[in-house]
């Protein structure tokens, strides 16, 4: 053919057939175009209305099927709609025409529409008998409209009559969940019961279960069911929480404690353990132990810039008792930073008052110093400070090196930090190293009391070691890192009032949740919860373990600020060292314990130490799934993204298709892809998620953005 001249005779001669009623002819004419471009759209389209007027269905269906497809490759939808319906009219009894219109009108966002097809081409399977294809319609049915409880119980009636009781379970509890979220107890009671028939073991049905029991006012049957449920699955963090969070209500706090050290045993980031043990250790009236559980939340709203709900914990030790220094001089740093003088007046006054009365003459000064300077007309404050001097046989040089110093925050950190080692080495009894320590802290920071007060506390120990004893524990001095970053306690911030006790706690534990990873990020630190003083279920060893850990990630830190010791190794050698302790303390069969040193080693950046501990965690069942999912992160941190998609893929497998868990799963696929640079399967893996949730995750977007940068679907029908 001679190009366009040849094209115009060609169309010109088959308008001539069609005009004489030479069907057949004209038909030839133009599959003489199809013959150079088999997927040109306008040809298609009419030779598939010539082969209708011909009554010859199949042919012209052919016809259509392609111009459909070029359509939807070029993502023009509504020109593919147009033509499939033409398709669906021509043969109405195919369901998969009308299962392709549907999906179609899904992309579009038509969801009344697709799931008015979804349900017709449905009621033909079931009459059919068809039960597997008709699941596959409803499963889409129930992704597009979610709040559809009479879609979830026909969906879980079918699971139940095609054998798949778990899956039907799952329905049941996705319904109960939108019966609780209307406050329909009754109904939601019913599905929960059902869904224990089918499968009594089920532990995620019984805990729910209860949670309706406890909203329906009966308590003591909502914590028998959690307990039963706990006992097939000891460590499940939603029953433990749920089962700790009855007994606090119903003012059972000694079996609410044990169930929050549980949590905390493997869960030590947690912040719900963490706030109701400083809420029950406030009504015990150790106020000193809520500051410790309450602390790390503190710091994190410090650090997101929330003052009010670090001054709202604060203010719950205050209220319990108002001398509390720690938390005194915690809000006196909120309200320092904050520049808020008038408040930082009144808790500096309050601190002073504190000091004085239990004879920490020497905490006192940098107080009056700072009260002086916000009012420097103040004879009596005057007068005071100068007898507080003179009776300290303090000189006005050292006023100005003892008195007005206030560490800045990285000054503050790295006193604390070591503190902290000088402890490391106190409770190895290392009793010299850590003088050297405290020593070379006080030559550099003369003015701060607790260094001082850290020096007397060493000054009065009396350590005697063998030459065994020594050596062996300066063998771990050399391995063990010098800066333990955790904070300390007695030092700045806070704020004041607080609201209603019920308010204030929805606001620490409701919408706007602390994320237990923020409360010690920036700090290199696994938290170490000191010893609660009950007897431990668990290996002695694994708080040496994690003690171990922190101090690993004090020394990464360390060693980025050039800051080292002749006592201190590289951080390769440490993590060697510390892994090879590891092997020695900890059986290969404690999953749990093997799962949190994963997360600890990865948050550290220590990633093949990280996947070590994910693969020897991922033989318990139970965490198979996630631990495959945090390795492929790895792999994804590593650059490797061959091997971070190979291990995702492994975990894709485990769940069912179409859920809500395997979509997530194949979002993060479509990140891996994404950042590997292969658009075109990027795309294809974002079109699935967005034929079951145009609205998940902004992915309408981020396949316009791949659009744009020349992606396409390998496969665009699918």
């Amino acid at each position: 053919m001679n190009g366009k001249y040849d094209r115009i005779k060609i169309i010109e001669q088959a308008e001539r057939f069609v005009r004489a009623g030479k069907i057949r002819e004209a038909i030839i004419e133009y599959e003489k175009l199809l013959e150079e471009d088999p997927a040109d759209v306008s040809i298609n389209n009419i030779v598939g209305d010539l082969y209708v007027r011909l009554g010859q269905t199949e042919r012209a269906i052919r016809a259509f099927e392609k111009v459909a497809a070029e359509y939807e490759k070029k993502t023009q939808f509504s020109q593919a709609l147009a033509i499939l319906k033409k398709i669906c009219r021509l043969n109405p009894d195919n369901p998969t025409y009308f299962i392709r219109l549907a999906d179609l009108y899904t992309r579009q966002g038509f969801a009344a529409e697709a799931k008015k097809e979804y349900l017709r081409v449905a009621e033909i399977y079931l009459r059919a008998k068809r039960v597997e294809e008709a699941i596959e319609l409803y499963e889409k049915v129930v992704r597009l409209d979610r709040d559809d409880l009479n879609l979830r119980m026909q969906l879980a009636a079918l699971y139940k009559l095609d054998g798949q009781p778990e899956r039907a379970v799952n329905e049941l509890l996705e319904a109960a969940e939108l019966k609780l979220n209307d406050k329909r107890l009754d109904e939601a009671h019913k599905m929960l019961v059902e869904a224990r028939k089918l499968n009594p073991d089920n532990p995620r049905a019984s805990l729910k279960l209860a949670q309706v029991l406890r909203l329906k006012g009966q308590a003591d049957e909502a914590m028998e069911l959690a307990r039963a449920a706990l006992e097939k699955n000891p460590h499940d963090l939603e029953g433990l929480t749920f089962l700790g969070n009855v007994y606090f209500e119903e003012g059972k706090f000694e079996a609410a404690k044990e169930v929050f050290f549980e949590i905390l045993n493997y869960y030590p980031l947690n912040v719900n353990a963490r706030y109701k043990l400083g809420r029950i250790n406030l009504g015990e009236g150790d106020v000193d132990k809520a500051f410790e559980y309450f602390e790390p939340l503190i710091d994190s709203y410090l650090k997101k810039k929330k003052e009010d709900k670090a001054i709202g914990l604060l203010g719950l030790i205050l209220t319990v008792r108002k001398d509390h220094l720690p938390s005194m001089e915690k809000m006196a740093a909120i309200f320092r930073e904050a520049k808020d003088l008038r408040r930082l007046e009144q808790v500096d006054r309050a601190i002073l008052a504190e000091f004085n009365r239990i004879g920490e003459k020497a905490r006192m000064l940098s107080y009056y110093s700072e009260l002086l300077k916000l009012k420097p007309g103040d004879e009596k404050l005057a007068r005071e400070y100068r007898e507080l001097k003179k009776e300290l046989l303090l000189t006005d040089e050292e006023e100005t090196t003892q008195d007005t110093w206030v560490p800045s925050r990285e000054q503050e950190e790295e006193i604390q930090a070591g503190l902290a080692q000088a402890d490391v080495y106190i409770q190895e009894g290392l009793t010299r190293l850590a003088r050297r320590v405290i020593e070379g802290l006080a030559m550099k920071y003369p003015g701060d009391p607790l260094i001082k007060q850290k020096l007397n506390y060493i000054e009065n120990l009396k350590t005697q070691l063998s030459e065994s004893e020594l050596i062996k524990k300066v063998e771990k001095a050399t391995v063990i890192e010098t800066q333990v970053l955790r904070p300390a306690k007695g030092r700045p911030q806070d704020k004041e009032a607080r609201k209603s006790e019920l308010q204030f706690e929805a606001e620490v534990l409701g919408e706007e949740k602390v994320n237990p990873l923020d409360i010690f990020r920036d700090t290199g630190i696994v938290p170490i919860i000191s010893s609660d003083g009950r007897e431990k279920k668990y290996y002695d060893l694994y708080e040496n373990v994690r003690a171990e850990l922190a101090i690993i990630s004090a020394i990464y830190l360390r060693q980025k600020k050039g800051v080292t010791t002749q006592f201190e190794k590289e951080l390769g050698s440490i993590v060697s060292d510390f892994k090879k302790g590891i092997r020695d303390k900890i059986p290969e069969e404690d999953h749990q314990i093997h799962m949190q040193l994963g997360l600890a080693f990865m948050e550290q950046g220590l990633l093949d130490e990280a996947i070590e501990e994910f693969n020897l965690a991922s033989r318990d069942k139970t965490l198979l799934l996630e631990c495959l999912n945090l390795i492929s992160n790895c792999h994804r941190l590593k650059g490797n993204m061959e091997e971070a998609e190979r291990w995702l893929n492994r975990a894709i497998k485990l769940v069912a298709p179409g859920t809500d868990q395997y979509f997530a799963l194949m979002y993060d696929l479509g990140l891996i892809l994404e950042q590997a640079g292969d658009l075109e399967r990027a795309l294809s893996v974002y079109r699935e998620i967005q034929s079951w949730n145009p609205t998940y995750r902004g992915i309408s977007d981020k396949i316009e953005k791949l659009a744009n940068m020349g992606g396409t679907p390998s496969n665009p029908l699918n």
